[in-house]
């Protein structure tokens, strides 16, 4: 959604849809009255055919309420904004209004206030269809509350008004001319931008001055006979005879014109100067004011047949109009559309929504680039667009529906409160948030207020005055600030979270091309919980190195620009006793990477597919000559899993400085094929980097855009054509040319430390929990090769879970590699062979499931693709990602999570929940390539997750793979667990998490009540996480000798298919040993025994001597144990 001037929203959630339901109750006024209510809709009518939802609602004007919503659909994502009337209140009016003539287009904000009465205009929407690129007259009857502004013989469907009842029916709006002798000849409407053959129109000063040759055909087939005849009270005044143009309007204030064409001009150009005639034109209904569309779209409660024209079954922005079934409400609808954040809807689907929402009639009005709602919502000084036009910006229009207020604008009648930084209702203890406050009008226009602010809870009031007020947290919990002015109150609810644990700043990096541009940075604390709030700029300390400047807003951004001095430097942000660093950099350049003029410095490779490759020409250079380019052929008909054709730098490039962004020439086939460069970053991971699809024919830049963080510097290793769809099979034709890179100049960056979540344990097991669920993913084994290290790697990992024990093991997903039949096959005999009957498992598909196959070879030998089961007083709910996607086939396993949770919400059984799907929502690797596709899905069930957690008090856990390590964090209070590869080798280092093997998932039932305002620790006793790594082989070494009192270290390192992983956080360990303590580091932490020898502590690798004596250090890791002795000396027993 556009972003859109400050206003509080009347904001409600529920844990099931992440919104409250529309809920379009406008509070009482103390002072003034309330308007009747506008109409309720539900969430329960809002889920019919969408999830994921969201929306906020704003007051807008007594009997006039704005609300904002987006949902999820089988078609896209959709985001729309809609207009609730209540038509019997009687300060609010409705109107068809232009910018003063018919023929006139301008900004919808200023058609809003146009006439008399614009400014009492508190919202509009634009109006129906014109006369685009010529006339921009109304192509459909349009009649304001001082009559017909343009009027069509045809009858189109319309939203009328009439006594203050709304309707939905056919509207015209034409009439018949009398002359003298008493004959009669039908008129086609009044200032009709197109007159049908044979026709007259009548035409007045409201026309303006856009000729009147545009009626009669012009441009495109103006018609030979045209005559007019101009008419002032009643008498003809002029006359033309018939001739081949009308030209410019020459039409008098106080008359009107008669354009003919055809027999119609034979008939006008009959009249004489003097001639007396009567013009009776008007709508056919009795109304008061009337709009016409293209479509009903809603009859009676039903959407009726509309035919298959491409209005009606294309999805577009659109903008329509609902009534209720007794006229008395209005449903304004504006739906944003040709974009992924909103496709648009057909019309049946606009009038389904509109019928969910409590419409019994609807029309659909102009949509396309036009569709546009502006409103002034309570408080603001002014009216803002709410929807994202699909233009990019708001386009001119001729007409709009408006709404106007009538209600008092002097005198105060409400308060309100508002958050400074919007949306922000958390804070962290010890830190600000500041508040605003407003004075009401009658009309919610914005006035003065005398009041003043209290806290209460756990926030306390630093300062205040008139306008505003700061408080700060003092503890975790709930807290409120209250406004009260003249007897009138409001108060704004917060959240304060537990103390912040880490800073983020809103950007990794920041590159200043030159000294002219500024950039803009916000800062973001998080809590062990991952709970996270913006941080204000009163309570950071902001600094940067020579060569560069920050300036703050005095609220909660800063700006950066360089001074041109320094090539790089860094900006610190400090706050509560943390801080954090982004690297700057100023200026950029481009430089080549790949030399493809010289072939010998290139070999070629393949999987699933063959190919090679050739000298060619690329694209002309700046001297004009040819580049130097590399044809590349390839066939991938040989496979229907994925498939690749590669070229490999013999040598591969180091790029110098620190790469932004990659582009490449690409003479393309159109064959859809997928590019992408192998990289391995500045720590030695290998990644890609993803290029748009080769969908069209021609030569075209492809650009790989790096991901903030990844470490610097690259080195480009090969050029990756890629196809991923089955069914796609063909030859492929490309040349490629101009590898080059976009850098700035390299920063030091300091290292920051990372965040180990409670909830995967470093040190200790769940061996005790009362539930134990094994998770294991990403063996990626083929039918070919029934004997490779990945199979074996699979049965290893089953052998290890299948000793362990488990209450239920979990295949998240990546189980074989191409998804054929013989991959499935293979797999079943797999878990024949290693698996027991007496423990469950659940297959959860992932991408390798549908690589090369369809869905249904999964679900004919595994099942269902999404599940959900009760194990014990924990639902455990399984869903596919395999398309990269949870709604890439449909909609129905969205909805499954949505009433699993509402299950689990309700029951007194269930304490919590385990959903478990392939993608992370959040790659944790800066690659950030293995993330679900559509990260506005990743974040919407992530807020669905910790909705149901706050709301409901019981616990919530997501356990994903995919990314190739092992991971732990919190999420708005949510546990979100990574499985690592358990038979592919790891995608990471072992610093992040790069090893093979699986986890075990402990769950106590008992601790899944938490409360609303739970400790992490209350986290972590429901549920737990221990990761089980592969050991070859287990050493633990250190100082074997120390003094009482001395520190030294201690580690352990494990070796598995030939790597070596250090014993830490996340590969779970247990320590121990004889006259060893070891420190928890937690608030339970015990004091050593006195026969205690050391004290280890885990976390930090040291190791203290306490007293004389010898200690037997252990540690085991997946129940293989290493062993140190350790003798310390000195005073003390």
């Amino acid at each position: 959604m556009p972003s859109v001037p400050r206003a509080p929203a009347l904001t409600q959630t529920r844990w099931l849809a992440l919104l409250a339901a529309f809920a379009l109750l406008l509070p009482a006024l103390p002072t003034w009255p309330a308007a009747p209510a506008a109409a309720e809709v539900t969430d329960e009518q809002l889920a019919e055919g969408g999830v994921l939802r969201d929306s906020q609602d704003y007051r807008v004007a007594p009997g006039l309420d704005l609300t904002t919503f987006s949902r999820l659909e089988e078609g896209g994502w959709k985001e729309g904004s809609v207009l609730t009337a209540d038509l019997t209140e009687s300060t609010l009016s409705v109107d068809v209004t232009d910018d003063g003539t018919v023929t006139g287009r301008s900004p919808l904000t200023d058609v809003m206030h146009t006439g008399e009465r614009g400014d009492r205009a508190v919202a509009a929407v634009n109006g129906t269809f014109f006369d685009i690129n010529h006339s921009d007259a109304p192509l459909r009857t349009s009649m304001s509350s001082a009559g017909v502004r343009m009027g069509t013989s045809e009858a189109m469907p319309a939203l009328t008004l009439a006594d203050g009842k709304a309707a939905i029916q056919a509207l015209s709006a034409s009439g018949e001319l009398t002359t003298a002798d008493g004959a009669v000849h039908e008129l086609e409407g009044i200032n009709n931008p197109s007159l049908p053959e044979d026709g007259i129109g009548v035409y007045t000063p409201a026309w303006g001055d856009y000729t009147l040759d545009r009626p009669v055909g012009a441009p495109e087939a103006m018609s030979e006979e045209i005559a007019l005849a101009t008419v002032v009270d009643g008498t003809v005044t002029e006359v033309t005879e018939v001739q081949g143009s009308a030209g410019d309007p020459a039409i008098p204030e106080d008359g009107q014109v008669l354009l003919g064409r055809e027999d119609g001009a034979d008939m006008v150009a009959d009249l004489e100067v003097g001639d007396e005639v009567d013009i009776e034109i008007g709508p056919d209904q009795d109304v008061d004011l009337g709009i016409a569309g293209s479509h009903q779209i809603l009859e009676g409660g039903e959407v009726p047949d509309m035919g298959e024209d491409s209005l009606v079954t294309t999805s577009h922005p659109r903008t329509a109009v609902g009534v209720s079934r007794d006229g008395s409400e209005l449903f304004v609808l504006v739906l944003d559309g040709r974009s992924t954040a909103s496709t648009g809807m057909t019309l049946p689907e606009l009038g389904q929504i509109l019928e969910n929402m409590g419409a019994h009639n609807a029309v659909n009005l102009d949509g396309g680039g036009s569709s546009a709602l502006a409103a002034r919502t309570a408080g603001s000084e002014s009216e803002a667009i709410w929807n994202s036009p699909s233009d990019g910006v708001v386009r001119e229009v001729p007409n709009a529906l408006v709404f106007y207020s009538d209600a008092p604008a002097e005198e105060l009648a409400d308060v309100q409160t508002s958050l400074a930084l919007e949306g922000e209702d958390a804070v962290f203890p010890g830190l600000q948030r500041s508040l605003e406050a407003t004075g009401l009008a009658a009309d919610l226009s914005p006035v003065m207020a005398d009041g003043a602010f209290t806290a209460e809870g756990a926030v306390e009031l630093e300062q205040s005055d008139q306008a505003g007020a700061a408080v700060r947290g003092t503890g975790p919990g709930g807290g409120a600030v209250t406004y009260t002015a003249a007897g009138h109150e409001a108060r704004q609810e917060l959240r304060v979270l537990g103390e912040p644990v880490g800073l983020q700043a809103s950007e990794r990096s920041l590159n200043l091309p030159d000294a002219e541009t500024s950039r803009t940075v916000a800062l973001t604390g998080y809590d062990a919980d991952g709970r996270r709030a913006r941080i204000e700029t009163a309570d950071v300390e902001a600094t940067v190195s020579d060569g560069f400047e920050v300036t703050d807003d005095g609220l909660g951004s800063w700006s950066v620009r360089a001074t041109g001095e320094a090539a790089t430097g860094t900006l610190t942000l400090r706050a509560a006793g943390l801080s954090t660093t982004v690297p700057l950099t100023h200026g950029t350049e481009e430089q080549q990477v790949l030399d493809f003029s010289d072939l010998s410095a290139f070999s070629d490779d393949a999987a699933r597919a063959t190919g090679s490759f050739e000298a060619a020409e690329g694209p002309a250079g700046e001297d004009g000559e040819p580049t130097p380019g590399v044809r590349m052929t390839y066939d991938f008909t040989t496979s229907s899993a994925t498939r690749g054709y590669y070229l490999v730098a013999d040598e591969p490039v180091t790029v110098d400085g620190s790469t932004q962004a990659l582009t490449m020439d690409v003479l393309s086939d159109g064959s859809g094929a997928w590019p992408r460069l192998q990289v391995r970053d500045g720590e030695g991971t290998v990644t890609n980097l993803d290029g748009e699809n080769l969908d069209g024919e021609g030569w075209q830049s492809v650009r790989f855009t790096v991901p903030e963080g990844l470490p610097q510097p690259l080195t480009v290793e090969r050029l990756r054509i890629m196809e991923t769809r089955p069914e796609a099979q063909y030859t492929g034709d490309i040349t490629v040319a101009n590898l080059r890179a976009t850098t700035t100049p390299q920063a030091e960056l300091p290292e920051e430390p990372g965040i180990h979540d409670a909830a995967l344990l470093a040190n200790g097991d769940v061996s005790d929990r009362a539930q134990r669920i094994a998770v294991m993913s990403d063996a990626q084994f083929v039918a070919a090769s029934p004997d490779s290290d990945a199979v074996e790697g699979a049965r290893r990992t089953l052998r290890e879970i299948r000793e362990a024990s488990p209450d239920l093991l979990v295949i998240n997903g990546d189980l074989v590699d191409e998804a054929s039949p013989e991959d499935f096959a293979l797999a079943q005999r797999i878990l024949e062979e290693e698996w027991t009957s007496d423990i469950p498992y659940v297959y959860v598909p992932g991408n390798h499931e549908v690589m090369g196959g369809d869905i249904a070879n999964f679900e004919e030998a595994f099942g269902p693709t999404s599940t959900a089961q009760d194990l014990g007083a924990t639902k455990v709910i399984t869903m596919n990602s395999a398309p990269g996607t949870l709604a890439g086939d449909g909609l129905g396993q969205l909805e499954m999570l949505e009433e699993q949770l509402g299950a689990v919400a309700e029951s007194d059984a269930l304490t919590g929940a385990v959903v478990f799907f392939h993608h992370p929502t959040d790659d944790p690797l800066p690659s950030e390539s293995s993330q679900l596709s559509d990260q506005r899905e990743a974040r919407a069930i992530e807020e669905q997750l910790a909705e149901f957690r706050r709301t409901t008090g019981k616990s919530v856990a997501l356990v994903n793979a995919h990314a190739g390590v092992f991971h732990g964090a919190a999420v708005e209070g949510v546990t979100t667990l990574v499985n690592g590869n358990s038979g592919k080798s790891p995608a990471g280092t072992p610093a992040t998490g790069g090893f093979t093997g699986w986890t075990m998932l402990g769950i106590d039932p008992a601790s899944g009540v938490v409360g609303r305002n739970p400790a992490t620790q209350d986290r972590v006793d429901w549920l737990a996480a221990e990761t089980r790594p592969w050991v070859d082989s287990l050493v633990v070494g250190g100082r074997d000798q120390l003094a009482v009192g001395e520190v030294g270290e201690v580690s352990a390192t494990l070796t598995q298919d030939g790597r070596e992983v250090p014993v830490a956080w996340p590969v779970t360990a247990q320590w121990g040993g004889t006259g060893v303590h070891i420190a928890t580091g937690g608030a339970g932490d015990e004091q050593p025994d006195r026969r205690d020898v050391v004290r280890v502590d885990p976390r930090t690798g040291e190791m203290t001597g306490l007293r004389r004596g010898a200690a037997t250090v252990t540690v085991t890791v997946n129940g293989e144990t290493a062993r140190m002795t350790v003798k310390v000396a000195g005073e003390g027993r």
